[in-house]
């Protein structure tokens, strides 16, 4: 009876997965920075033949785990042959280290859709839902910040592993995000009109929010320093976890953390912590860009929301954050980016043209990393999905995100290409070449 059961569960199972809605033949999990997450989507999605072979899906925590199905691909693009059904999932929980502890290190598996579970392609332009997801070793994954950052954290141990870093493709810009009751505040106390153009974006300026976010800050009270009203209002800091690129880089550009760590300088500065909440300060830490967009959201509604400390009252409606500038408020967002020391990081809807012309600072080279042990093949489409990433010619528009000059110049696409670099050194400043 038991030899009879069991072979009955795996006539049962071979059956499910014979019938699974899509059936890939060619698959790449990826893992690390959120920051990036609509970008590869998009890249994912010109792996494909065409629109009509081209499935997006979501699923798992707060649908933040990404996939796209090809049920065939474009040879150039993707350098698999005709026929191929690829099946891409970027994983966009946590953040940037785990391309580096997880796709590299293996320390734990990646959380990726599991594709028996996903709807049947409709292949009409929307996004399906996949119902269960599993654990896998990741082939690669994104960072904001290259591994040098990470090993000067303390967060990341190269030795023991073979790995490829493919730098010099792509960057992105950020921005600090207010909740639009602060904006508000801030366009009325710098004698702005009401709307949201870019003559009436409000500004604050670097060394403003360098007090909030450094430790040894004086300003952990309330919102003096920026002369708006009510300024007696909580203040409300929602960051992301150490895991996070975007926090990683938001330490490098304020606090020059870890950079100026040398001896006998020592000019870092530490950041504000979840235990550093005290009183009306309240340093609220999760792990994705949605997290900070929630809690930038509830705060500026009045919403109760104990996981980004949000009490509901109007004492509560000021918060500050930063996200990349992938990111646009939606219809339903209650935020919005505001210029930084006088340079707007959204003059248009690209929300790239200030970084690329040299005039808005607060920007990054993005890293792909995987291991060497990945099969030719598997390096070699990886190969090909970041260069895709980094030809201005394109996916575009690729909003946020700039491509780093090289093969292609800011005089051929000052639209796209940045006029400098950085060489790869997140520690070190843009140096213009055109």
């Amino acid at each position: 009876m038991k030899l009879h059961q069991i072979a009955f569960a795996v006539a049962a199972l071979a059956a499910g997965s014979a019938n699974a809605a899509i059936t890939p033949t060619f698959v790449i999990h990826m893992d690390g920075a959120t920051a990036i997450g609509n970008s590869v989507t998009d890249v994912a999605k010109a792996m494909c033949k065409n629109a009509a072979s081209t499935q997006a899906y979501q699923g798992g925590p707060s649908n933040k785990i990404k996939g796209v199905y090809c049920s065939d691909v474009d040879t150039t693009n993707s350098g698999l042959a005709a026929g191929t059904k690829l099946w891409i999932v970027k994983n966009n929980v946590d953040g940037s280290l785990e391309a580096f502890d997880r796709a590299i290190k293996r320390n734990a598996q990646t959380l990726v859709l599991d594709e028996a579970t996903c709807a049947t392609p409709t292949f009409a332009g929307t996004t399906l839902s996949c119902t269960g997801t599993k654990l896998v070793n990741a082939h690669g994954g994104f960072s904001d910040v290259e591994g040098a950052i990470w090993e000067a954290r303390g967060a990341f141990n190269p030795a023991g592993v073979a790995y490829t870093t493919k730098a010099g493709f792509a960057g992105q810009g950020f921005g600090v995000a207010v909740s639009d009751k602060l904006y508000a505040a801030l366009q009325t106390a710098q004698g702005l009109g009401a709307d949201f153009t870019v003559a009436n974006q409000p500004n604050i300026t670097k060394q403003q929010f360098t007090s909030i976010l450094s430790s040894s800050g004086a300003y952990h009270t309330d919102w003096t320093p920026f002369g708006v009203a009510n300024a007696t209002n909580n203040l409300n800091l929602c960051r992301r976890t150490n895991a996070s690129g975007t926090q990683a880089g938001m330490e490098v550009f304020f606090l020059n953390n870890p950079c100026a760590a040398a001896d006998p300088t020592f000019g870092q500065l530490n950041a504000v912590l979840d235990a550093d909440t005290n009183g009306s300060f309240k340093v609220i830490e999760n792990a994705g860009t949605g997290d900070v967009k929630t809690c930038l959201n509830a705060h500026n509604q009045n919403t109760v929301n104990a996981a980004v400390k949000a009490d509901g009252t109007a004492a509560d409606e000021y918060a500050i954050g930063i996200m990349s500038l992938e990111n646009a408020p939606g219809a339903s967002d209650h935020w919005h980016f505001v210029k930084l020391d006088g340079v707007s990081p959204t003059p248009d809807a690209s929300q790239r043209q200030t970084v690329i012309d040299g005039q808005y600072n607060y920007a990054f080279e993005s890293v792909y990393v995987y291991r060497n042990d990945n099969t030719t093949a598997q390096k070699n489409f990886m190969n090909k999905f970041v260069a895709l990433m980094g030809n201005p010619a394109k996916v575009n528009p690729l909003v946020g995100i700039f491509t780093v000059p090289g093969a292609s110049s800011y005089s051929a696409y000052p639209a796209r290409v940045h006029r400098g670099s950085t060489g790869g050194n997140s520690c070190s400043p843009f140096s213009l070449a055109e």
